[in-house]
């Protein structure tokens, strides 16, 4: 929010939700689908989801006292999920996209508003934008905060992040991360406390620095102080 580049809040430009508790009240897991073949991204597995592109890794079933609540809450689904929480010295990615939209249980749908080609690029923009050292320290900076290194995101927490705004500039910088989001969507990103030397980062971060006219020296600067901050490593600062 210092002006380095035009932003708005996420929720003037999208619905986000529900949360990750809500889903976790009304479905259940299944080794098979349901009739609809409804899905999920359940876990935050940093072993398995590292990359902006990502897969749900199960299907679900409405729990038939909550049917209802299930049907409304699928929705809600989105390729965009944001997250609910994380380990930061474990974490790789902060947003991802899926192929196909689902809900989350340690994620939230984020859903765009537009056609479906601004859609489409808005969510790869914004999943380029959040996997960026901007990005995360915007995301960082609106954490509840109980537990610095495991912290927690309500939706309102994402509802008030600061995003790009896109509309400043007649769709060139969601063009310009879309195309980044197209070049790196499958990369593997290094965890948090290795940002600093982890090339898909430093290629995130050329991306929005150039989209957004930022400093590139600046944006390294933050992504070295990121990368030892002690919530990110675990450690003492300078350990």
């Amino acid at each position: 929010q210092g002006g380095l580049f035009p932003s708005v809040r996420l929720e003037t430009v999208a619905e986000i939700g529900p949360a990750g508790q809500r889903i976790r009240d009304a479905f259940t897991r299944s080794s098979m689908p349901d009739a609809q073949g409804r899905m999920a991204l359940w876990q935050h597995d940093t072993e398995v989801t590292q990359s902006m592109a990502a897969r749900p890794d199960t299907h679900i079933i409405a729990k038939p006292p909550k049917a209802h609540l299930a049907e409304r809450y699928w929705q809600q689904r989105s390729r965009l999920l944001l997250p609910n929480r994380m380990r930061l010295n474990t974490v790789r990615v902060l947003s991802v996209r899926l192929d196909t939209p689902a809900v989350g249980s340690s994620w939230s749908p984020c859903n765009l508003r537009g056609s479906d080609e601004v859609i489409a690029n808005l969510e790869k923009a914004i999943c380029v934008y959040l996997n960026s050292t901007i990005g995360i320290l915007a995301l960082l900076g609106d954490r509840t905060n109980r537990v610095p290194s495991y912290p927690r995101f309500s939706i309102d927490d994402l509802r008030k992040l600061t995003v790009p705004d896109f509309t400043a500039s007649d769709g060139a910088v969601a063009a310009q991360l879309a195309a980044a989001y197209d070049a790196h969507a499958h990369a593997i990103q290094q965890p948090l406390p290795q940002m600093d030397t982890d090339p898909a980062r430093q290629a995130l971060d050329t991306a929005v620095a150039s989209a957004l006219g930022l400093d590139g020296e600046l944006v390294a600067t933050i992504r070295r102080h990121l990368a030892a901050e002690p919530s990110v490593t675990g450690r003492r600062y300078g350990s």
